[in-house]
């Protein structure tokens, strides 16, 4: 029996797959079983599984029930028919998303085996000689060598800095508007870290690091949260280890525009 069809007499539903680039599996249906339009997701690793039931349970009252299935974990959500945002963002919503996301950063409260990055410095160092492009891994390892010139004074600054919960994988697609309200969703990356790290991605590939989109954004973050300063050369590391996060997933799945995404956060490393 195929794991769709198990889903299906295990929830009395009729799901039916949503096609997107990701580890993950989801689905959407009526299910018999919770009389009511339902919305599954699989994860791959147990900790993305919880960590996305822990910040849900936080946001709303949509998690219905979790389970394992062929060795992959199982979250079932209320379906709220969420709609994708404009696909072109101006200053206006720009600042409204600065908004919700600072919202997000106050609201969720550190939960239990909440993920924290313990060697900000070894880990990553280790996770650029597990690459196989030998290019990317020269490049990256160079840029390295001058961050641990100033390894403890970036590592003081993280440490007093990285007491919120991040999202982790904040950008267009994840900001969607339910019941008319602009919101965030996807939480399975969210861990404890600096809120700069939330921003990073976002401003380089979503915003294409529009300086006008980037200040309404920050203005609209500040009407919720001051809190998110860190020193200058925290936040090159930042993006530094940013770029390595993505030449990581795009190891693993081809995604050519995010690749020069990151491409472009090593670029300006260079520089």
């Amino acid at each position: 029996m195929i794991l769709l069809e198990k889903l299906n007499q295990k929830l009395q539903s009729n799901l039916k797959p949503i096609n997107h680039e990701s580890l993950n599996k989801t689905f959407v249906g009526y299910s018999n079983l919770y009389q009511q339009s339902i919305f599954v997701k699989q994860f791959a690793k147990k900790q993305g599984c919880y960590t996305e039931e822990a910040v849900t349970r936080q946001m709303n009252d949509r998690v219905i029930t979790t389970f394992s299935i062929d060795n992959r974990y199982t979250l079932v959500l209320k379906d709220v028919e969420p709609r994708d945002i404009p696909s072109t963002i101006d200053q206006n919503l720009a600042f409204e998303m600065g908004q919700v996301l600072g919202k997000f950063h106050m609201q969720i409260k550190p939960f239990s085996k909440i993920k924290v990055v313990q060697n900000q410095f070894d880990d990553y160092m280790s996770e650029i000689n597990t690459f196989q492009d030998s290019f990317y891994k020269s490049q990256l390892n160079k840029v390295a060598e001058k961050f641990m010139m100033h390894k403890n004074e970036i590592q003081k600054d993280l440490k007093n800095n990285s007491h919120f919960v991040l999202h982790g994988d904040v950008g267009i697609r994840n900001y969607k508007y339910i019941g008319g309200k602009l919101t965030l969703i996807d939480f399975e990356k969210a861990r404890l870290g600096p809120v700069y790290q939330d921003f990073i991605k976002f401003f380089y590939q979503d915003f294409s690091l529009n300086p006008d989109l980037i200040d309404s954004f920050l203005k609209g973050y500040s009407t919720k949260n001051l809190d998110y300063q860190l020193l200058s050369l925290t936040k090159q590391y930042l993006i530094f280890t940013t770029a390595i996060g993505i030449f990581n997933y795009t190891e693993k799945i081809e995604d050519l525009a995010f690749k020069k995404v990151g491409e472009q956060m090593l670029a300006s490393m260079e520089d």
